[in-house]
C-alpha cells in the first residue's frame, strides 16, 4: 500500500512581510493610531486643566490642538514604509507620552509646567518616596493605560496597504494639519481681542498671543496652544535656535536693551541706612520651606531675630524658571531670578557674576563658603558655588561617619570639629547656609519627620491635623539651629560682629491640604502664598518693621547697602530703603503684586491683599502690566545674553 504525502505549502522568497505575519484580526485596528496620540491631549488637559466645569467659558483649545497633532503624526509615520512606520510610531507616541507624563506629574506637585531643559530638575522634593506616593491612584493607572496602548500598537501596528496613492494621501493630511496648527493659534488670538482688547491695549501682554510668542510661561503656552505643540515650540526655542547665527545677533542686541533699561531708572543714592553693617562677618541662611504661618510659639529665637531686626513683612519669592530652592538661592546670590524662558540652570554656570554677593565681599576681603547636607551635584551646587564668588561648597555628607541620623540635623555644622573650625575661621567672613530641617514631606513617617517626633514626641497629635503637625515640628529643628548658631557666635566672641540674615526659598508647597495652608496662611488667594519671612538681624541694630513690598531680587542691594558695598554693577532689584523705590512683587507667568493690589494671570483676576474683590483704573492695570513684562523679559535677557560678564555700568539700579 503506498502512502501519499501532503503536498508542501509554497515557500515565498525572502523574510515574511509585516501584513504576512500580523494578518487579519492580529493587527490593531488603524484608528488605534490616531486615538492613541488624541489621548495624550486628553490626559494632558485632564490634569493640567481639569474639566472646567464650573467656569463660564471654557478652555478647550487645547484638546482642538490634540486633534490637529493626531492627524498630523498619523500622516507622518504613515507615509514611512514598513518597519519605518512602526519606529516612527514608537518613538513619537512615547516621546510625547514621556513628555505629557513629567509635565502632569510636575503640575500635580507644583502647580507648575517646565521647559523641556528644566526636566533634569523634574525630581525638585520628589526624591523623597512619599511624594510618588502622594500621586492619585487615577494618575498612574492613565499613565499605565496609555503606556500598555502604545506598546499593543507598537506590537499589533496595523498593515499598510502598498502604493504611491496611501503616502499621497498621508502626505496630504499632514499638509493640512500642519496648516491647521498654523493658522489656530491666531484665531485664538482673534478671540482674545473681540473678548478683551477690542480697540485698546489694556492688559494686551497677559494675552494669548503674548503667551504664545513670548513663550514666557510653560503653563501659558500650553493653556493656548495644547501639549504637542508647546513640546515642539519648546525644542525649538530652547534646543535648536540658540545654535542659529540669527540668535547670536539678537545675544548683542540684548546687551544694548538691558544697558537703556537700566538707565532709565533713578541713581542709586546713598541713605540713612548706607554702611550700617560695614565690615561685619556675613551668615545668610536660607531658610528652606520655612513659611511665614510657621513663625510663632514654635519658633522662640526666629520671632526673636524678627521683633530685634529688620523684619520685611511683605517679602514674596516668586518661582521663575523650573525650580524653586535654587531659583531663590540663585536670586538672593546674584541679583536675578533664573530664566523663566527656558534653558538649564546649568547652562549659566559658565556666566560671570561678578555683582553677586560672594564677589562683591570678597573684593573687601571676606572669605566665602557654602553648607549644606545635599550632594554638591545636587542643582550642580558643586559648580555653581565656586561660578557665583565661593571658595566651596561644603557638603555635611563628606564630614559624617555610618550614623546616617546625622544629616537629618542642621546643627551638625557646629557638632563636627572640622565644619565648626571652617565656619568659624579667622578674618572676614561670609557663610551661606541653606538648612535642610523644614523641607517637605509632612507625614509622620517621613524620614525627617520621624527623626524629629524622637527628640519632641509632643508633636504628634498636637493640631489634629498630620501635615500641620509636622510643619511645626520641623520649624522647631530650624529654630533650634538658630538658637544653637546665636550661642556658638556668642561663646566664640564673634556675636557682635556678626549679621545674620534670613530667608526662606518658597512657601510650604509641599503642605497637600489646600483649603488649610490658604488658612494657615491668613490668605484666600494662592498667589498670595507666596510671602515669605525675610529678616536681618545684628546686636544693637534698631528693630524697625518694613511693610514695603518686596520680592526676592530686591534683596541684594539691600544687603551691600547695609554693608556700605559700593557695586559698580546695576541690579535688576531696588535697595529696600531707597525711599523713592513704590515695591513692586512680579511673577513669570504676568501675574504682579502692587500697592494694594494684586493681579493673579492664571485666573485673570485682580484682587486686594486681603482677597477680596478691588477695582483699578485702566491707566494701572496697563501699567503694571507693562512693568512685569519688561522686568521679566529684561531679567531673562541678563543670563541669556552673560549680561554681566562685560557690564561696567554705573550704580543706578
Amino acid at each position: 500500500m503506498s502512502s501519499q504525502t501532503a503536498p508542501s505549502p509554497k515557500l515565498s522568497h525572502g523574510a515574511p512581510t509585516r501584513q504576512q505575519v500580523f494578518a487579519g484580526h492580529r493587527t490593531a485596528p488603524f484608528f488605534l493610531i490616531p486615538l492613541s496620540f488624541c489621548l495624550i491631549e486628553v490626559f494632558s488637559f485632564a490634569y493640567l486643566l481639569g474639566l472646567q466645569t464650573g467656569e463660564e467659558s471654557p478652555n478647550y483649545w487645547p484638546l482642538a490642538f490634540g486633534l490637529i497633532w493626531s492627524v498630523l503624526l498619523t500622516g507622518l509615520v504613515r507615509i514611512l514604509p514598513g518597519r519605518a512606520s512602526v519606529i516612527a510610531y514608537g518613538v513619537s507616541y512615547f516621546t510625547f507620552l514621556i513628555y505629557a507624563v513629567v509635565q502632569t506629574g510636575y503640575f500635580l506637585l507644583f502647580e507648575q509646567m517646565l521647559w523641556i531643559s528644566d526636566f533634569q530638575y523634574a525630581s525638585e522634593g520628589s526624591d523623597y518616596f512619599s511624594v510618588l506616593l502622594s500621586y492619585p491612584i487615577h494618575w498612574w493607572l492613565s499613565v499605565a493605560a496609555l503606556g500598555g496602548l502604545g506598546l499593543w500598537n507598537l506590537l499589533r501596528y496595523p498593515a499598510q496597504k502598498p502604493g504611491l496613492p496611501r503616502r499621497v494621501l498621508a502626505g496630504l493630511t499632514s499638509v493640512l494639519a500642519i496648516a491647521a496648527a498654523v493658522v489656530l493659534p491666531q484665531l485664538t488670538f482673534l478671540r482674545d481681542s473681540q473678548i478683551r482688547y477690542a480697540g485698546s491695549d489694556y492688559g494686551r501682554s497677559q494675552s494669548r498671543e503674548a503667551a504664545y510668542e513670548n513663550m514666557f510661561n510653560t503653563y501659558r503656552l500650553y493653556q493656548v496652544c495644547g501639549i504637542f505643540q508647546t513640546a515642539v515650540k519648546d525644542v525649538y526655542a530652547n534646543v535648536i535656535y540658540p545654535v542659529t547665527p540669527a540668535y547670536m545677533a539678537e545675544q548683542s542686541a540684548a546687551g544694548e536693551e538691558i544697558d537703556a533699561y537700566f538707565q532709565s531708572r533713578d541713581p542709586v543714592e546713598a541713605n540713612q541706612m548706607t554702611g550700617l553693617l560695614k565690615d561685619k562677618n556675613v551668615i545668610l541662611v536660607l531658610m528652606e520651606s520655612m513659611d511665614d504661618w510657621m513663625i510663632g510659639e514654635h519658633t522662640p529665637t526666629l520671632v526673636r531675630l524678627m521683633s530685634e531686626g529688620i523684619n520685611f513683612t511683605r517679602f514674596y519669592t516668586p518661582g521663575y524658571g523650573g525650580i524653586r530652592t535654587f531659583n531663590t538661592e540663585f536670586c538672593i546670590n546674584t541679583g536675578s531670578f533664573l530664566s523663566s524662558a527656558g534653558g538649564y540652570a546649568f547652562d549659566y554656570v559658565t556666566n560671570a557674576y561678578p555683582q553677586s554677593l560672594a564677589n562683591q565681599l570678597r573684593e573687601e576681603n571676606y572669605s566665602a563658603y557654602v553648607y549644606h547636607y545635599n550632594d554638591p551635584s545636587f542643582y550642580s551646587r558643586g559648580v555653581f558655588s565656586p561660578a557665583m564668588g565661593y571658595e566651596g561648597y561644603l557638603s555635611y555628607q563628606d564630614f559624617v561617619g555610618e550614623d546616617a541620623d546625622e544629616l537629618y540635623d542642621d546643627q551638625l555644622l557646629f557638632d563636627n570639629a572640622q565644619l565648626s573650625s571652617s565656619f568659624f575661621r579667622e578674618g572676614k567672613t561670609l557663610n551661606f547656609i541653606i538648612t535642610r530641617s523644614a523641607h517637605l514631606s509632612y507625614k509622620y513617617n517621613e524620614v525627617l519627620s520621624y527623626w524629629g517626633l524622637k527628640k519632641y514626641p509632643e508633636y504628634r497629635g498636637l493640631t489634629g491635623n498630620e501635615e500641620t503637625d509636622c510643619a511645626y515640628l520641623k520649624a522647631r529643628l530650624v529654630d533650634d539651629m538658630f538658637a544653637r548658631l546665636l550661642t556658638e557666635l556668642e561663646e566664640r566672641g564673634q556675636l557682635e560682629n556678626t549679621v545674620i540674615i534670613g530667608v526662606t526659598d518658597h512657601y510650604t508647597y509641599g503642605y497637600k491640604d489646600e483649603a488649610s495652608l490658604l488658612e494657615l496662611s491668613g490668605v484666600n488667594r494662592n498667589l498670595l502664598l507666596e510671602r515669605t519671612p525675610c529678616f536681618i538681624w545684628s546686636p544693637g541694630l534698631e528693630a524697625q518693621t518694613v511693610n514695603k513690598l518686596l520680592n526676592t531680587a530686591d534683596l541684594l542691594p539691600t544687603v551691600l547697602n547695609l554693608l556700605g558695598v559700593e557695586s559698580e554693577y546695576s541690579y535688576i532689584g531696588h535697595d529696600a530703603f531707597d525711599s523713592r523705590y513704590e515695591g513692586f512683587v512680579p511673577f513669570s507667568d504676568g501675574s504682579w503684586i502692587r500697592g494694594d493690589a494684586a493681579y493673579d494671570a492664571s485666573e485673570d483676576l485682580t484682587f486686594d491683599l486681603q482677597g477680596g474683590d478691588v477695582e483699578v483704573t485702566e491707566s494701572f492695570r496697563s501699567d503694571s502690566d507693562s512693568l512685569v513684562q519688561s522686568f521679566v523679559d529684561i531679567n531673562n535677557q541678563i543670563l541669556e545674553s552673560d549680561y554681566y560678564k562685560s557690564a561696567k555700568t554705573s550704580r543706578d539700579s
